[in-house]
């Protein structure tokens, strides 16, 4: 799709003078390797490049292009025609509903502009790619957000890259994006399962690492950090999902321990385990249903021979 914002694509000077300069695009394809079970979507900022901007899951394209039908409603809402009464000497309009305000007399010409967040209260407006690397211990993120310079008549849309690297759209763009991601996702044909929203569990991690929820919904599951999900992608790999039970302390030599108990399934097999973990010592098993009735049985007896072995008084 084409782009009417950013600056023109120069081919060099050895293309014939008409066709020397070529629009700004974006490219979007659904793209799947041959060591992934799923597909994604990249996005590349030049037609002409190898390397993509961003590769997201569909359930993230799907997301963004929630936010960006949201931007695009947002700017395209009548503008205010009251006088600012407030505001610097400079501004003589007032801000739009959507501004942040922030504006000081200070401001130099090309800061004069009003941004604007998304509304949050229905879902985050942060997006986490899990795809892509992680930097400095955080995720790479999209953020869709609204600006508008205090002398325009029209407001853009900005995808805004970790804060780093950013896309800026006219609303009928940001909606045109929008209607290709979600063909794009409606192509690949994944289950419902797949399109989970990648937020981040509060409070929660796996491995050190914010954890996601799980993909396959499972209600026990505690969730996944980024690199077992990513991990998962590739052939021959297997997602491990695990829901803690309970945690029976206990104490070996005068040094604390305890025996946590789960419940622990591989995507390769049908039936979960419960699992015991000794920390504080070394080792755990794997329990199905037969054996923790056996373990059961034998703890019950074990607990009945030390009742009548203590000392009667």
């Amino acid at each position: 799709m084409r782009l009417a914002l950013p600056d023109v694509v120069d081919r060099g000077d050895h293309w014939p003078r008409p066709h020397r300069w070529a629009s700004a695009a974006l490219v979007i394809r659904l793209t799947q390797r041959l060591d992934e079970i799923q597909p994604a979507l990249t996005l590349y900022r030049d037609p002409t490049a190898t390397d993509d901007w961003v590769r997201c899951a569909p359930a993230e394209a799907e997301r963004l292009a929630d936010l960006l039908v949201r931007a695009a409603e947002l700017v395209e809402a009548p503008l205010p025609s009251e006088r600012a009464l407030d505001g610097p000497f400079w501004q003589d309009i007032a801000c739009p509903a959507w501004c942040s305000g922030g504006h000081l007399p200070e401001d130099a010409y090309e800061d004069r502009t009003h941004f604007g967040d998304l509304p949050s209260a229905a879902r985050a407006v942060l997006i986490d790619l899990l795809l892509e690397t992680a930097a400095e211990g955080r995720p790479e993120q999209f953020e869709v957000t609204v600006a508008q310079h205090y002398r325009s008549t029209t407001a853009r849309v900005h995808v805004i890259k970790s804060e780093q690297a950013e896309l800026r759209l006219t609303p009928a763009e940001a909606r045109t994006l929008a209607a290709h991601l979600r063909q794009l996702v409606q192509t690949a044909g994944l289950s419902a399962e797949t399109l989970w929203p990648w937020t981040p569990i509060e409070g929660v991690t796996v491995g050190g690492e914010s954890a996601f929820p799980c993909p396959h919904r499972l209600p026990w599951c505690r969730g996944h950090n980024k690199t077992e999900i990513t991990e998962y992608r590739q052939l021959g790999n297997h997602l491990l999902h695990s829901g803690p039970i309970t945690s029976a302390p206990f104490t070996t030599s005068g040094s604390p321990g305890s025996i946590d108990i789960s419940i622990n399934s591989l995507t390769d097999r049908a039936q979960p385990f419960a699992y015991l973990q000794l920390l504080g010592g070394d080792g755990g098993a794997e329990l199905d249903a037969s054996t923790i009735d056996q373990v059961i049985a034998a703890l019950q007896f074990t607990k009945k021979y030390l009742q009548e072995a203590q000392p009667r008084t």
